[in-house]
């Protein structure tokens, strides 16, 4: 069996980001995380609009620890609860998901619900810029607990 940092070194990073996030799944998962707060399983799993299983979600849950996209912590409510984080890979990749919102929005017709937000987000460095660095006090430095829609 080969090595997989030898798999990746031989990957173009477009091959390779494709190889390792080319899911439907993550990219709503990070999104239901960074911008809903969703940070349990059930809480993602039952207010996910697009309907993922829960045998989906474990497994890109397994997935996304192992890609560093999360982190995971015992709640201090339920000993069995489990909080997920964004690791900064994982609140790097949110840009991401604002410029694939509006190349969408470009050359599709996805909902119109958060156009404007998609639109401010994908063209504006500096309201970026401040929406990573809220991330960052949320999930890595845990010194904010958001507002519910807070980033709109």
């Amino acid at each position: 069996m080969l090595d997989g940092r030898y798999i990746e070194a031989k990957m173009c990073p477009i091959g390779l980001a494709s190889f390792l996030l080319g899911d439907k799944w993550i990219p709503l998962i990070i999104r239901d995380i960074a911008l809903f707060d969703r940070r349990t399983f059930n809480h993602i799993l039952n207010s996910n609009q697009e309907g993922i299983s829960s045998g989906s979600l474990s497994s890109r849950l397994k997935q996304m620890l192992h890609l560093n996209l999360l982190h995971v912590e015992r709640s201090e409510e339920h000993i069995q609860k489990k909080l997920y984080y964004l690791t900064e890979a994982g609140i790097s990749f949110v840009p991401i998901l604002w410029k694939l919102a509006a190349w969408t929005q470009e050359f599709r017709n996805p909902s119109q619900d958060i156009v404007e937000t998609v639109n401010r987000y994908s063209s504006d460095t500096a309201t970026m810029d401040d929406f990573i660095n809220t991330l960052r006090k949320i999930h890595i430095e845990k010194t904010i607990q958001p507002e519910p829609n807070w980033w709109i």
